[in-house]
Parts: structure tokens; C-alpha cells; sequence
């Protein structure tokens, strides 16, 4: 590594390195005192037994003040300080809920835009006066009594979701200081007992209610949206896997749908065959293209983003209460009535944890073309009021 003496005549005058490259100067009088050039920036370091502490920027910072600043950093390190250490439990001390938040998001690039639109929403509605106060404020008397009421106000899952979410930004600004935080105050909730027992939910759109479920659609005068509720419940796929479709990701000859994997929950790519119905419903928002996405919307996203507007009427005027996720349990237990279980698997990119041998039955596309033809016939003849038949087990007499 080169050497010279910082100043600021001959930081100026040093070359700017090419692409990502980055280059060390040590300076000649102080030992560990040092500048890295990179292509955007120069930045000042102190470096001692291994331990590179950052001082600041160049130009910001003068050689004068940076070598200042080194020489009280080096004591430091000498007589055994943790100068990073030191600087991340400042950080963290006196961050805010919604620094901590902003904090969680930028570490987890790989988060959806719908988990990041969930986390703020929570946070934000049922916990706006903690935003801009200091996490460690928050106590153990704090979230019992918050969590009660919101489930007083808005019901026992929802309370369950907010503070499950705020115990997660917690613990991820208490990871990064070192746990210089005081103790998770969510854990009260575990120690009193006072998370609520929510069973999951199993709810599905009976076969009888399917006739005037899907005679209501018709009742919205929005059509994308009804397009959407017919091909959520027509391909089992979850909603924010149809309502981001692109153009690009439907082959209307090949008769195919191919989700990517960074909008699966599994993040595997799902690619499904097209029933008739499907082709159908496809081929008329084909012909009314308005962008690059299937289910067009007018926000910054190009494509609608959620459907409650919707769900809300179709079940007023239905008289089907229905949330969309059941649209998904319905096309499954219809699924499992006529088809195998490795199909069911396949045609809704399920995962089963307990079959070590499902993971290494594949499916060409084109074998669960019939499955999924089946599971539209089943679907169609009761919304044309036709009764349907279930899978018969013959009982033996005993």
C-alpha cells in the first residue's frame, strides 16, 4: 500500500481509481492513520491491532482534523476501548420505533413490498404515538396494555400481529447493538400468557354459495377487479401473485402462467396451465391491455394492488362472506377431491415438509393441464346451479 503525507494538496492531487477498485494511502508520520480512495469518495481511517475504525469523509473532514481524531482513536484502541462497539451502542441509543423500522427494512433487502406495506401499516395505526420515541422507553406495562386494547378494538389477530411485528424490529435494533437495549418488553406477553389462541382460519366458499358469489361479480362496475376474484379463485394462486402479473409472464399460446419466484412465498417459480375458463378470462383482459400488467391500476405500481373495495360488495351483495385467501381454500379442497395429492401439491407450489419424497415427483406443466381442467368443470357446474358429486370412500361393513 502507498505512503504518503496526508494533506490536502496531495489528497486532491490523487488519482481516482477505475470501476469498484479501492486504494489505501498510509500516512508517513502517523502510523495507522490512513485514506481509501474509491471512485465516489475518500474517507479517513485509523487502524490498529486489526481494528479499522472510520472517521469521516474527505472534505467534510480536513487532514488536520482527521489526524486529530486518529491520534485520541489510537489511545483508545492501545488501552482496549472498542471504538465500533462504542459507536454502535451510541446509534442505537434514543433510535425511534420508526428508526428502527427504516433500519429492519434497509437490512432485509429481500423483503416484499407487501410484507414492507404490512409492517408500516401495523405499526403505524396502532402504534403511532410509540413512532418517535425511543425504543427503550417502551416497558412491559406498555405492551400488555396496547396489545388488549387493540384487540378490544380491532379483534384478538390483529393485536397479535402488531406486537408480533414490533417484537421483530426490536430484536433486529437489539441484534445490532449488542443487545445494549434493555430486554424485549414483548416478552410479557409469553411469561403472562396473554398472546391470544387464534386457530387458523378455514373458511372456503361452499359449492352452493358459488352461484350467487359469482353472479355478484357481475355487479362490479369495476371489471378488472372481478376478473381478478374469477382468476383467484379459478388458479389458487395468492393475491399478490395475480394482482402483480405482467403480460410477460402469461404465454397466451403455450397457455401457460409462469409466477417468478420473487413473488412466490416458496420463491419458486410457479408456472401453471391455463384451464379453458382461465384462457377465457385472459384472452378478454388481453383485449382491453391497457399497460405491461395483466390487472391494470392507476398508482405508481401500474397494476391494482389490493381488492377489499371489491370483496366488500360481492359479499353484501352475495350474502357470501368471504375473505381472499378463502378463494384460495376453496380451489384447494375442491383440488384434493379430484386430484392426487402430489397434484394439489404442484398446482398450488405447496411445499409438504413431511414428504421426503414429494420434493423429487415433477410435473411437466402440461400433465397438470387436465387437473386443473377438472377443477374448473367442478367450479363452473356450480355456478351454473348443476349439482356436483364429491369423492365416494366405499365404507366396509364391519
Amino acid at each position: 500500500m502507498p505512503k504518503i503525507k496526508l494533506t490536502k494538496s496531495a489528497i486532491d492531487a490523487l488519482p481516482i481509481p477505475a470501476g469498484d477498485k479501492r486504494v489505501m494511502y498510509w500516512d508517513t508520520e502517523l502510523k495507522g492513520f490512513g485514506l481509501r480512495v474509491s471512485r465516489t469518495n475518500k474517507t479517513y481511517y485509523a487502524k490498529k491491532h486489526n481494528e479499522w475504525v472510520k472517521l469521516g469523509e474527505h472534505g467534510p473532514y480536513t487532514p488536520e482534523t482527521a489526524r486529530k481524531e486518529a491520534l485520541k482513536t489510537l489511545a483508545a484502541i492501545n488501552q482496549g476501548v472498542n471504538i465500533n462497539q462504542q459507536k454502535a451502542l451510541a446509534r442505537v441509543k434514543g433510535i425511534t420505533l420508526a428508526q428502527a423500522l427504516e433500519d429492519y427494512f434497509t437490512s432485509k433487502p429481500q423483503l416484499r413490498d407487501g410484507t414492507r406495506r404490512t409492517y408500516s401499516c401495523l405499526l403505524n395505526t396502532w402504534l403511532p404515538d410509540w413512532m418517535n420515541t425511543p425504543l427503550e422507553n417502551r416497558s412491559k406495562a406498555d405492551v400488555a396494555k396496547r396489545h388488549l386494547k387493540i384487540a378490544d378494538e380491532c379483534g384478538e389477530v390483529t393485536a397479535n400481529n402488531v406486537m408480533r411485528t414490533f417484537r421483530a424490529i426490536y430484536n433486529h435494533a437489539q441484534a445490532i447493538s449488542d443487545d445494549s437495549l434493555p430486554p424485549n418488553p414483548v416478552r410479557i406477553l409469553g411469561t403472562s400468557r396473554q398472546w391470544f389462541r387464534v386457530d387458523r382460519r378455514q373458511t372456503v366458499i361452499k359449492e352452493h354459495e358459488l352461484k350467487s358469489w359469482w353472479t355478484a361479480l357481475d355487479s362490479l362496475n369495476n371489471p378488472v377487479a372481478r376478473d381478478a376474484l374469477m382468476l383467484l379463485i379459478l388458479t389458487g394462486c395468492r393475491e399478490q401473485e395475480i394482482l402483480g402479473l405482467s403480460w410477460d409472464e402469461v404465454d397466451m399460446q403455450a397457455e401457460t402462467i409462469s409466477i417468478p419466484g420473487e413473488r412466490t412465498k416458496n420463491h419458486r417459480t410457479h408456472t401453471l396451465p391455463m384451464s379453458d375458463k382461465i384462457h377465457e378470462i385472459l384472452n378478454q383482459r388481453l383485449a382491453l391491455k391497457e399497460n405491461d400488467w395483466v390487472f391494470p391500476g392507476s398508482g405508481k405500481t401500474g397494476h391494482i394492488i389490493d381488492l377489499h373495495r371489491a370483496v366488500e360488495k360481492v359479499s353484501k351483495v352475495s350474502g357470501v362472506a368471504f375473505c381472499i385467501h378463502d378463494l384460495r381454500r376453496t380451489f384447494s379442497t375442491l383440488a384434493d377431491q379430484l386430484c392426487t395429492r402430489a397434484e394439489v401439491d404442484r398446482l398450488t407450489n405447496h411445499i409438504n415438509p413431511g414428504d421426503m419424497t414429494g420434493g423429487y415427483i415433477i410435473y411437466p406443466v402440461e400433465e397438470l393441464r387436465a387437473p386443473m381442467q377438472r377443477i374448473t368443470d367442478r367450479i363452473m357446474k356450480a355456478v351454473r346451479g348443476e349439482k356436483t358429486r364429491g369423492r365416494v370412500i366405499a365404507l366396509k361393513r364391519s
